[in-house]
């Protein structure tokens, strides 16, 4: 019974962040974290190219690599995009 009262409140805590937290930039997410776009603030053609891509509101993304820009992992594609394009997309993380 200790076990699973325990593990409730690891699972809990381990959604606590995502649940709080309102949004962020795409570039405040470490690497391995997973999140959902929830808005593009960039220029209207990249936000249509980004689009294009498969990187759109509501699309699911993973953060492969975070030390030179960013590296996602979107629909099983990899997708590398500048520090600055990334700070201009708002996403809601889900964990990792």
């Amino acid at each position: 019974m200790l076990k699973r009262l325990l593990g409730r409140t690891k699972k809990a805590e381990a959604l606590a962040p995502a649940r709080r937290c309102g949004g962020c930039t795409l570039a405040a997410c470490a690497t391995g974290c997973q999140a959902a776009v929830l808005l593009m603030e960039c220029d209207g053609e990249e936000a249509q190219r980004l689009r294009q891509l498969g990187l759109y509101e509501g699309a699911c993304v993973k953060v492969v690599d975070s030390r030179n820009g960013m590296l996602l992992e979107v629909k099983g594609a990899r997708l590398a995009l500048g520090a600055a394009l990334a700070r201009s997309i708002r996403v809601l993380p889900m964990g990792s």
